[in-house]
């Protein structure tokens, strides 16, 4: 059963805005929750600084030497095959030599990938994942603005199963649940060829899930989903409590690129539906389940903007910093 809309949550009229404003009322009435992109794979910015530039710059200087027999092909057709590389190989084929390098640097795609996917990009080398991963596969989820099994916005990539998700269905939906291998083939005992057909990787030390818990052990996870399609278990529902900090470590942040108006989105939540937790309207039990489902919602920012019309606490705001001229 939906849970109730909290009292003092919805307005009673649609609120209406010139178009001019959005920029204003974002910044009064929404935030990003760095939290939510901290609690999977990530590293912090200080360990980019020393990558990003020799990452994505070509060397200033002529190449004397070309791509062997590469060079026989028409331009556009080589960037096609480069495209379909997976991210390992492109990785190595880049610091093979010059030509290379400036070859793989003047893909757009690459470059979209190494300044807004950088986080990602460094999970699938360090879990030995890019493997299976193609530079064209990568820059379509960057470009994918919806969560794969609910259509929300989707902040996250669920690794191995390679596709984009909201933090909901990343805690939840059985296609993101990941596991222990051992706990994996003892729980649909698997074949050794059926674990053979099973993505997998060593999990990376480091502070996982939204309690901030440290993980330091190094432990080899599947998709439960993949092993139910192997084994042609039926398979269970999401919710039987397990332990979801593998979730977490076998997923990773990623944001939105709009190719048409070039614009970056990480996700935005609502500082309204937030305020409606910290004040006393809230009655019932189902009514507090809604409002921390509303509190931890993340919104591209179209779809915040749809929130915000009908959103009364967050109005509040909007009205309280006089329309933006001031904080709220």
């Amino acid at each position: 059963m939906a849970a109730v809309m909290p009292r003092g949550y919805r307005s009673v009229t649609e609120y209406r805005f010139p178009e001019e404003s959005t920029d204003a009322i974002i910044r009064v009435a929404a935030y990003h929750r760095k939290d939510y992109c901290r609690s999977v794979i990530w590293f912090s910015p200080r360990e980019h600084v020393s990558i990003q530039q020799s990452i994505a710059t070509p060397f200033r200087r002529t190449s004397t030497t070309g791509l062997g027999s590469l060079d026989r092909l028409p331009l556009e057709l080589l960037h096609d095959v480069f495209l379909r590389l997976d991210m390992h190989t492109l990785f190595n084929l880049r610091q093979a030599n010059l030509a290379s390098r400036q070859t793989v640097d003047s893909l757009r795609q690459y470059q979209m990938i190494v300044s807004h996917g950088l986080n990602l990009f460094c999970a699938l080398l360090r879990t030995r994942l890019a493997i299976g991963v193609s530079l064209f596969d990568f820059y379509d989820a960057l470009c994918t603005k919806a969560c794969a099994f609910c259509g929300k916005f989707g902040g996250f990539i669920s690794l191995l199963v390679w596709s984009r998700c909201c933090f909901r269905c990343l805690r939840g939906a059985i296609e993101t649940k990941v596991k222990p291998l051992a706990a994996v083939r003892r729980q649909f005992h698997l074949t050794r060829t059926e674990i053979r057909q099973l993505r997998s990787f060593k999990t990376l030390p480091g502070i996982y899930s939204t309690t901030q818990s440290v993980y330091k052990s190094r432990i080899t996870v599947v998709s439960v989903h993949q092993a139910i399609l192997v084994s042609q278990a039926q398979a269970q529902p999401a919710n039987l409590g397990w332990n979801r900090k593998f979730n977490f470590m076998g997923s990773c942040a990623l944001p939105y690129y709009d190719r048409r108006t070039g614009r970056v989105e990480h996700g935005i939540s609502c500082a309204g539906c937030q305020l409606t937790l910290k004040k006393d309207n809230i009655g019932s039990r189902r009514e507090m389940r809604w409002a921390f489902e509303g509190r931890d919602k993340l919104y591209a920012q179209d779809g915040f903007m749809d929130h915000f019309r009908w959103c009364e606490q967050a109005q509040l705001l909007w009205r309280s910093s006089g329309e933006g001229k001031h904080s709220a």
